[in-house]
């Protein structure tokens, strides 16, 4: 293809002409995330500041895959430490789905992971990442309420929670 780099930071932008047209392509990192749940059935969040929407989100647990050489379940242990203090190892990690999240500009996926673990693993409460100001857990059913009010509008989150929902998982 006969791309020209339009912009070149931490994200890329591509400018593509098929058939005539013009195209911006955004060349980003595919991502992990995961499904946290404790034995209560309680899913764990994470709070963190949002720059490009200006508000404090709560979202399952992730990050991009932007390390060389990083598989998606070695990048979901090193940002589940990073963001949950979550020690928890790549067998741990069920993969439930991936999908294509900005498939109109952008040819990244989102893969989604589920683990179990004991609530005790972690520490809610402050982090020393700088990103994450908290991680929470959340009942399944509060989870739902504050996504029906849109007060939980991630995409990743409402992807998991549908996805969990149809197959019965929880």
């Amino acid at each position: 293809m006969n791309d020209k780099v339009v912009y070149d930071g931490w994200l890329k932008v591509h400018k593509r002409r098929i058939r005539g047209k013009t195209y911006d392509i955004l060349k980003d990192c595919d991502a992990v995330a995961s499904l946290i749940i404790n034995e209560y059935g309680e899913v764990l969040l994470v709070k963190q500041f949002r720059p490009s929407d200006m508000t404090e989100t709560l979202e399952i647990p992730a990050g991009t895959m932007d390390m060389e050489g990083e598989s998606e379940g070695q990048c979901l242990v090193r940002e589940l430490k990073e963001e949950a203090n979550l020690d928890i190892l790549p067998q741990e990690l069920r993969h439930l789905i991936s999908y294509k999240p900005n498939l109109g500009f952008s040819n990244s996926k989102m893969h989604i992971f589920m683990a179990q673990v004991e609530k005790n693993r972690v520490a809610c409460g402050k982090t020393e990442d700088d990103e994450v100001s908290e991680t929470v857990w959340l009942k399944f059913s509060e989870l739902e309420r504050l996504i029906a009010n849109e007060r939980i509008d991630d995409a990743k989150t409402i992807v998991i929670y549908l996805y969990i929902k149809a197959q019965r998982l929880l």
